[in-house]
């Protein structure tokens, strides 16, 4: 190596030494270690930690639907000529939904009427045959075969007319089917057709749903159904509407989901306007009693992501401790999840200080 580059790698060599010194503070006074600054004055009010059992409330989220709800389909081969509904109508029992083209139906219910005519013409004609065959033979003018004959075309006849009549009825009830009615009372969820399409025998058309028998169900664990019963008042919380209301346990289906360990749930909702079917919804599960620590919220200092307090030695001296808290109840005190023990005593905060 020339002498010119043993230069250049001493000084890069000197540079980076001074910058190492520098970070590490030796070319800076050394401050020791002290105690924080006291946050409170001697006089603040304080407080004592308290533990006390209080009830556990577990959730189970679910989805709204409705228990009365329903397809409606065709039961004839037509064309949709209208539909009277959209998403959202509401609909009463009997209500026509959808009409369809009726044409072919009245023009077979024509001709089926006019078979029964003819049969009842030939039923006329036999009973007429019968009764003046049944006198000849009385007279002994016509033969027992004779009288066989009229009698079997009599009955033949009416069985044509029965049969006819019971073609008229069939095509009655197929013109009937050109009307599709609804079911149900309650609101459309979803169209499904619109005028010009083919309905065709089992295919949905419009859904219908009763907005007035709504329930919540949920999967909720195998360990929280046990605190459950048919006929219970539970809580529960529709957070998209802010809407917290009271239920009551209609059902619990009889059956563990083996890879999620639950049973699904079913919990009937009082009627609401703002409340639709497949919204997000919770059940608040009450799950006995647990001992919490809890303090005064105002106890509490935030500082960034961090919480703090200050806590009474046993010798007087205030101690800033770091904590995790958990809810705020009713009463505003905060639950402690960690940096406190029940009987300690904290320093309360006035005005947030």
């Amino acid at each position: 190596m020339t002498p010119r580059a043993w230069l250049r790698v001493s000084a890069l060599v000197a540079v980076l030494g001074s910058s190492l010194l520098w970070l590490s503070g030796a070319c800076h006074e050394r401050i020791g270690p002290r105690a924080l600054e006291r946050a409170t004055s001697p006089g603040s009010p304080t407080a004592t930690v308290e533990e006390r059992l209080e009830p556990v409330v577990e959730e189970a989220s679910g989805t709204l639907v409705s228990a009365r709800h329903t397809t409606v389909s065709s039961k004839i081969l037509a064309r949709i000529e209208e539909v009277r509904v959209r998403a959202g109508s509401e609909v009463q029992e009997g209500d026509v939904l959808i009409l369809l083209d009726a044409r072919d139906l009245d023009a077979r219910g024509r001709e089926a009427r006019e078979a029964l005519a003819a049969a009842e013409a030939e039923r006329q004609l036999a009973q007429t045959e019968r009764a003046r065959v049944e006198k000849l033979f009385a007279q002994g003018v016509s033969s027992r075969q004779g009288l066989d004959r009229a009698i079997s075309l009599d009955r033949v006849s009416r069985a044509e007319v029965e049969r006819a009549t019971q073609r008229v009825a069939d095509m009655e009830v197929g013109a009937s089917h050109a009307e599709i009615r609804a079911p149900v009372s309650g609101r459309v969820v979803d169209r499904l057709a619109e005028p010009g399409d083919i309905a065709t025998p089992g295919t949905p058309l419009v859904r219908i749903y009763d907005p007035g028998a709504l329930r919540l169900e949920a999967a909720v664990r195998e360990s929280l159904a046990r605190y459950l019963r048919v006929g219970q008042s539970l809580r529960l919380r529709v957070e998209a509407i802010q809407l917290s209301i009271e239920g009551v346990l209609e059902e619990i289906v009889p059956y563990a989901e083996p890879g999620a360990r639950s049973f699904t749930v079913k919990v009937r909702v009082p009627p609401n306007p703002q409340l639709f079917a497949g919204m997000f919804g919770r059940i608040e599960i009450p799950a006995g009693q647990e001992p919490r620590v809890r303090v005064p919220a105002s106890a509490i200092l935030r500082i960034g992501q961090l919480e703090f307090v200050d806590a009474l030695g046993t010798d007087g001296a205030i101690e800033r401790r770091l904590v995790t808290t958990g809810d705020i109840d009713d009463a505003g005190r905060a639950e402690v999840l960690s940096g406190l023990a029940p009987g300690e005593r904290v320093v309360l905060r006035l005005g947030g200080a």
